[in-house]
Protein backbone atom coordinates (compact mmCIF):
# COMPACT_ATOMS: atom_id res chain seq x y z
CA UNK A 1 0.00 0.00 0.00
CA UNK A 2 1.57 3.30 -0.68
CA UNK A 3 1.92 6.05 1.51
CA UNK A 4 -0.27 8.58 0.01
CA UNK A 5 -3.07 5.63 0.52
CA UNK A 6 -2.11 5.30 4.13
CA UNK A 7 -2.19 8.50 4.70
CA UNK A 8 -5.61 8.92 3.00
CA UNK A 9 -7.09 6.01 5.22
CA UNK A 10 -5.79 7.89 8.48
CA UNK A 11 -7.74 10.84 7.64
CA UNK A 12 -10.99 9.07 7.07
CA UNK A 13 -10.54 6.87 10.27
CA UNK A 14 -9.90 10.57 11.87
CA UNK A 15 -13.05 12.30 10.56
CA UNK A 16 -15.08 9.09 11.11
CA UNK A 17 -13.59 7.51 14.24
CA UNK A 18 -16.43 5.86 15.48
CA UNK A 19 -17.68 4.09 18.76
CA UNK A 20 -17.07 0.72 17.72
CA UNK A 21 -13.59 1.45 16.48
CA UNK A 22 -12.46 3.37 19.87
CA UNK A 23 -14.11 0.48 22.02
CA UNK A 24 -12.20 -2.52 20.20
CA UNK A 25 -8.73 -0.36 19.60
CA UNK A 26 -8.88 0.24 23.31
CA UNK A 27 -9.73 -3.63 24.36
CA UNK A 28 -8.08 -5.92 21.81
CA UNK A 29 -4.26 -5.11 23.43
CA UNK A 30 -5.73 -5.48 27.16
CA UNK A 31 -6.40 -9.02 25.53
CA UNK A 32 -3.55 -9.93 23.96
CA UNK A 33 -1.28 -8.68 26.33
CA UNK A 34 -3.33 -11.74 28.75
CA UNK A 35 -2.69 -13.92 26.56
CA UNK A 36 0.94 -13.28 24.99
CA UNK A 37 2.50 -12.38 28.46
CA UNK A 38 5.88 -10.76 28.60
CA UNK A 39 8.68 -11.40 26.14
CA UNK A 40 9.19 -9.15 22.51
CA UNK A 41 6.75 -8.09 20.65
CA UNK A 42 6.74 -6.48 16.70
CA UNK A 43 3.90 -4.31 15.66
CA UNK A 44 2.13 -4.41 12.27
CA UNK A 45 1.30 -0.26 11.69
CA UNK A 46 0.67 2.38 13.81
CA UNK A 47 -3.21 3.24 13.77
CA UNK A 48 -4.32 5.49 15.79
CA UNK A 49 -1.53 4.54 18.45
CA UNK A 50 -3.65 3.30 21.40
CA UNK A 51 -1.84 -0.44 21.16
CA UNK A 52 1.31 0.87 20.25
CA UNK A 53 1.11 3.24 24.02
CA UNK A 54 -0.03 0.40 25.75
CA UNK A 55 1.92 -2.45 24.58
CA UNK A 56 5.34 0.00 25.41
CA UNK A 57 4.65 -0.35 28.78
CA UNK A 58 4.42 -4.18 28.71
CA UNK A 59 6.73 -5.41 26.20
CA UNK A 60 10.38 -5.47 25.94
CA UNK A 61 12.17 -5.21 22.95
CA UNK A 62 9.00 -3.89 21.09
CA UNK A 63 9.09 -2.72 17.40
CA UNK A 64 6.49 -1.43 14.96
CA UNK A 65 6.59 -1.79 11.36
CA UNK A 66 4.87 1.64 9.58
CA UNK A 67 4.75 2.69 5.56
CA UNK A 68 3.77 5.83 6.36
CA UNK A 69 5.84 9.05 7.36
CA UNK A 70 2.95 10.83 8.36
CA UNK A 71 1.35 8.12 10.37
CA UNK A 72 4.76 8.43 12.36
CA UNK A 73 4.57 11.75 12.99
CA UNK A 74 1.06 11.68 14.07
CA UNK A 75 1.84 8.85 16.92
CA UNK A 76 4.93 11.34 17.67
CA UNK A 77 2.90 14.10 18.34
CA UNK A 78 0.13 12.70 19.67
CA UNK A 79 1.73 9.78 22.36
CA UNK A 80 4.79 9.71 24.51
CA UNK A 81 5.78 5.84 24.87
CA UNK A 82 8.76 4.92 26.42
CA UNK A 83 10.77 2.37 24.37
CA UNK A 84 9.22 2.41 20.92
CA UNK A 85 11.56 1.25 17.83
CA UNK A 86 9.64 2.48 14.98
CA UNK A 87 10.99 1.21 12.01
CA UNK A 88 9.35 3.16 8.45
CA UNK A 89 8.73 -0.07 5.72
CA UNK A 90 6.24 -1.96 3.93
CA UNK A 91 4.81 -5.02 5.04
CA UNK A 92 5.92 -7.13 2.22
CA UNK A 93 9.30 -5.57 1.95
CA UNK A 94 10.40 -5.63 5.69
CA UNK A 95 13.68 -7.54 6.67
CA UNK A 96 15.11 -8.15 9.87
CA UNK A 97 17.25 -11.09 11.45
CA UNK A 98 16.11 -10.61 14.61
CA UNK A 99 13.19 -13.06 16.30
CA UNK A 100 10.52 -12.16 17.93
CA UNK A 101 8.20 -13.49 21.16
CA UNK A 102 4.93 -12.02 19.99
CA UNK A 103 3.70 -10.69 16.37
CA UNK A 104 0.39 -8.14 16.65
CA UNK A 105 -1.61 -7.93 13.39
CA UNK A 106 -4.63 -5.44 14.94
CA UNK A 107 -6.36 -4.94 11.86
CA UNK A 108 -4.07 -5.07 9.36
CA UNK A 109 -4.71 -7.87 6.98
CA UNK A 110 -8.12 -6.48 6.03
CA UNK A 111 -6.10 -3.69 4.41
CA UNK A 112 -3.48 -5.33 2.30
CA UNK A 113 -3.16 -7.02 -0.96
CA UNK A 114 -2.36 -10.45 0.34
CA UNK A 115 -3.04 -11.43 3.66
CA UNK A 116 -1.32 -14.48 2.86
CA UNK A 117 1.61 -13.22 1.86
CA UNK A 118 1.79 -11.19 5.01
CA UNK A 119 1.39 -13.72 7.71
CA UNK A 120 3.99 -16.24 5.56
CA UNK A 121 6.34 -13.56 5.58
CA UNK A 122 6.47 -12.91 9.23
CA UNK A 123 6.18 -16.07 10.29
CA UNK A 124 10.30 -16.45 9.72
CA UNK A 125 10.15 -13.36 11.99
CA UNK A 126 8.51 -15.47 14.78
CA UNK A 127 10.22 -17.97 17.56
CA UNK A 128 9.42 -21.03 17.11
CA UNK A 129 7.53 -20.99 20.73
CA UNK A 130 6.07 -17.56 19.55
CA UNK A 131 2.74 -16.01 19.12
CA UNK A 132 0.71 -14.10 16.47
CA UNK A 133 -2.23 -11.97 17.34
CA UNK A 134 -4.78 -10.99 14.78
CA UNK A 135 -7.60 -8.88 14.71
CA UNK A 136 -10.00 -8.48 11.93
CA UNK A 137 -13.80 -7.29 10.80
CA UNK A 138 -15.72 -10.19 11.00
CA UNK A 139 -18.29 -10.47 8.09
CA UNK A 140 -20.78 -12.59 10.11
CA UNK A 141 -21.20 -10.41 13.14
CA UNK A 142 -24.31 -10.28 14.95
CA UNK A 143 -25.52 -6.90 13.52
CA UNK A 144 -25.01 -7.75 9.99
CA UNK A 145 -26.84 -10.99 10.29
CA UNK A 146 -29.82 -9.54 11.44
CA UNK A 147 -29.55 -6.82 8.41
CA UNK A 148 -29.23 -9.47 6.25
CA UNK A 149 -32.16 -11.48 7.52
CA UNK A 150 -34.51 -8.46 7.42
CA UNK A 151 -33.36 -8.05 3.69
CA UNK A 152 -31.13 -4.71 3.95
CA UNK A 153 -27.73 -6.66 3.78
CA UNK A 154 -28.27 -8.69 0.48
CA UNK A 155 -24.39 -9.69 0.87
CA UNK A 156 -22.64 -10.27 4.03
CA UNK A 157 -19.71 -9.64 2.39
CA UNK A 158 -20.31 -6.30 0.91
CA UNK A 159 -18.32 -3.36 1.44
CA UNK A 160 -19.85 -0.08 2.82
CA UNK A 161 -18.62 2.98 1.67
CA UNK A 162 -16.97 3.60 4.96
CA UNK A 163 -15.08 0.43 4.58
CA UNK A 164 -13.71 1.78 1.66
CA UNK A 165 -13.08 4.97 2.65
CA UNK A 166 -11.00 3.21 5.58
CA UNK A 167 -8.73 1.37 2.89
CA UNK A 168 -10.98 -2.20 3.85
CA UNK A 169 -10.65 -4.46 0.88
CA UNK A 170 -12.48 -7.57 2.68
CA UNK A 171 -14.03 -9.23 5.61
CA UNK A 172 -13.01 -12.47 7.13
CA UNK A 173 -15.31 -14.94 9.26
CA UNK A 174 -13.99 -17.55 11.69
CA UNK A 175 -13.87 -19.92 8.85
CA UNK A 176 -11.92 -18.04 6.44
CA UNK A 177 -9.18 -16.54 8.83
CA UNK A 178 -9.03 -19.90 10.61
CA UNK A 179 -8.53 -21.53 7.02
CA UNK A 180 -6.03 -18.79 6.21
CA UNK A 181 -3.87 -18.65 9.12
CA UNK A 182 -3.76 -22.68 8.81
CA UNK A 183 -2.36 -22.38 4.72
CA UNK A 184 0.32 -20.02 6.21
CA UNK A 185 2.05 -22.68 8.37
CA UNK A 186 0.42 -21.69 11.84
CA UNK A 187 -1.91 -23.77 14.18
CA UNK A 188 -4.87 -21.94 16.11
CA UNK A 189 -4.66 -21.87 19.81
CA UNK A 190 -7.43 -19.27 20.72
CA UNK A 191 -10.21 -17.43 19.05
CA UNK A 192 -12.03 -14.93 20.72
CA UNK A 193 -14.56 -12.14 19.54
CA UNK A 194 -14.23 -8.34 20.03
CA UNK A 195 -17.77 -6.67 21.17
CA UNK A 196 -21.03 -8.25 20.88
CA UNK A 197 -22.77 -5.70 18.90
CA UNK A 198 -26.59 -6.40 18.43
CA UNK A 199 -27.57 -3.22 16.37
CA UNK A 200 -25.55 -0.06 14.53
CA UNK A 201 -23.23 1.90 16.01
CA UNK A 202 -25.79 4.47 15.29
CA UNK A 203 -28.50 3.02 16.56
CA UNK A 204 -26.00 2.62 19.61
CA UNK A 205 -25.32 5.91 20.06
CA UNK A 206 -28.58 7.38 20.02
CA UNK A 207 -29.17 4.83 23.12
CA UNK A 208 -26.60 6.84 25.35
CA UNK A 209 -25.82 3.18 26.77
CA UNK A 210 -23.61 3.74 30.12
CA UNK A 211 -19.86 3.25 29.87
CA UNK A 212 -20.65 -0.15 32.04
CA UNK A 213 -22.74 -1.95 29.12
CA UNK A 214 -20.56 -0.89 26.49
CA UNK A 215 -17.93 -2.82 28.50
CA UNK A 216 -20.30 -5.62 29.15
CA UNK A 217 -21.03 -6.22 25.30
CA UNK A 218 -16.86 -5.89 25.09
CA UNK A 219 -16.59 -8.71 27.82
CA UNK A 220 -19.39 -11.16 26.61
CA UNK A 221 -17.89 -10.99 23.23
CA UNK A 222 -15.16 -12.85 24.27
CA UNK A 223 -17.12 -16.11 23.82
CA UNK A 224 -18.97 -15.40 20.65
CA UNK A 225 -16.57 -14.61 18.21
CA UNK A 226 -18.79 -15.84 15.25
CA UNK A 227 -21.62 -13.13 16.57
CA UNK A 228 -19.00 -10.21 17.53
CA UNK A 229 -18.10 -7.48 15.23
CA UNK A 230 -14.14 -8.56 15.24
CA UNK A 231 -12.12 -11.36 15.56
CA UNK A 232 -9.18 -12.17 17.46
CA UNK A 233 -7.29 -15.12 16.86
CA UNK A 234 -3.99 -16.35 18.49
CA UNK A 235 -1.70 -18.67 16.49
CA UNK A 236 1.92 -20.39 16.70
CA UNK A 237 4.58 -21.84 13.85
CA UNK A 238 3.82 -25.44 12.84
CA UNK A 239 7.30 -27.07 13.45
Amino acid sequence: MESAALDEMMDAYDEHFVLDNTLMLKWYPTRVVQMAGKGSLLELGLGHGYSTAFFAQRFSPYRVVEGSPEMIRRFQSRFAPGHVDIVQSYFESYETGDRFDNIAMGFILEHVEDPGLILGRFRKFLRASGSVFIAVPNSESLHRRFGHAAGLLPDMEALSQADLDFGHRRYFNRRTLTKLVEEQGYEVVKVEGLFLKPITTEQIEQLSLSPSVLEAMMKVGVDYPELSNAILLQARPLM
